[in-house]
């Protein structure tokens, strides 16, 4: 279907200003008209008038010419004010649709693919700086995001490669040798290789499952979760010598008990992973307000103040890329807190976190308590 064409918004403007411009001059004209019509009407009635010498009366009508001359200068005057009026307004609308047509312009460049791209609009603050920082804000937002799925991906590719490629290695070291080769070893190494592949594809699952939301809620005790953290995590922090100690209070939270769960857990684990022996981790539970809130505070390297954010990204750890365990323990895969703040963000809650001043992390993550 051809659609008709249509005027552009800027003639739409001008014969709208135009057109009211041009009325409200011809109804002042008219009204000026209707006066003087008033004023003039004594002159323009015909009245018996005698003349010097007294013989016979002498009509005037001056009145209708004056009136005559009035509306023809009216006409004039008013054409040449509809022609003016359009062509200010034209300048005007022109003038005032240049902010839309900067925008449209750097939408067109967006769209081929630069996303760092501003409208960057200075003026006096009005609806239409209101609107390019609003777009400049979405575009920063975008940008943002895109470059860190941009991120995840290649981190992803290369942290689930990684296993692949050792498992390959170690297939085609038996094959070549296999007299060198021995089969519990190999099969170890193998079990090793794939139990992290197990963990990296499980968190990327959880990962996925926190960002789509939370389908359906249920009253839940969130110090009941931060005592299921403990428990699971507890043999994993005797192993590296990390004290763990809780101060938890009974708090109900609206939300997906799978998540929340997965949360406490992270956050513990976290904090027992990347810790020192002979360290400490102290999780709390409590309220604030009308909120609920879980802080987990670690000892630990020390973390600048501009690297806390970068933890909460995927496959980022406190000392850069993940890396492999020591001493026979599974290294982290860098998605626990990305997931801790996935998480929070599906239950419109809030995450915060403060590097330490003698090492280690502190972590809040606010949610909303229970309406029950």
């Amino acid at each position: 279907m051809r659609l008709r064409p249509r005027l552009t918004i800027r003639a739409r403007l001008t014969l709208l200003y135009c057109a009211t411009f041009t009325a409200g001059t011809a109804a002042a004209l008219a009204i000026v008209y209707l006066l003087m019509s008033h004023l003039l009407t004594p002159a323009v009635a015909p009245t018996p008038a005698l003349s010097p010498g007294g013989t016979a009366p002498v009509p005037t009508g001056a009145g209708t010419q004056v009136l005559d001359t009035l509306l023809l200068a009216s006409g004039v005057a008013l054409v040449v004010c509809a022609l003016g009026a359009a062509g200010v307004g034209w300048l005007v609308v022109g003038r005032m649709l240049a902010p839309i047509r900067r925008i449209t312009a750097t939408a067109g460049r967006i769209a081929g693919g630069s996303l760092d791209e501003r409208v960057s609009l200075q003026g006096p603050y009005d609806e239409l700086t209101e609107l390019a920082n609003t777009f400049d804000s979405m575009l920063s937002r975008l940008q943002a995001a895109f470059e860190g799925h941009r991120r995840f991906a290649a981190n992803a590719s290369h942290e689930l490669l990684t296993p692949l490629a050792t498992s390959q290695a170690l297939l085609d070291l038996a094959a070549a040798d296999p007299s060198a080769c021995d089969p519990s070893t190999l099969l170890a190494e193998l079990t090793e290789v794939n139990e992290r592949s197990e963990r990296i594809v499980t968190a990327l699952l959880d990962l996925a499952r926190a960002e789509n939301g939370v389908a359906a809620t249920a009253p839940a005790d969130l110090a009941g979760f931060a005592r299921d953290a403990i428990a699971i995590t507890a043999r994993e922090a005797a192993e590296r010598g990390v004290s763990v100690t809780a101060r938890l209070d009974t708090v109900l939270v609206d939300g997906d008990p799978t998540l929340l769960r997965q949360l406490a857990v992270n956050l513990v684990a976290n904090a027992i992973r990347h810790n020192h022996p002979g360290g400490l981790a102290t999780v709390e539970v409590g309220t604030d307000q009308r909120q609920a809130v879980i802080t987990v505070t670690n000892t630990g390297p020390r973390v600048t103040p501009e690297r806390v954010e970068v933890l909460f990204e995927p496959f980022a750890r406190g000392t850069g890329r993940t890396r492999q365990g020591d001493a026979g323990r599974p290294g982290g895969h860098g998605l626990g807190l990305a997931i801790v703040r996935a998480v929070a963000t599906a239950h419109r809650g809030t995450l915060t976190a403060t590097a330490n001043p003698g090492g280690g992390l502190t972590v809040h993550v606010r949610l909303a308590r229970s309406i029950q």
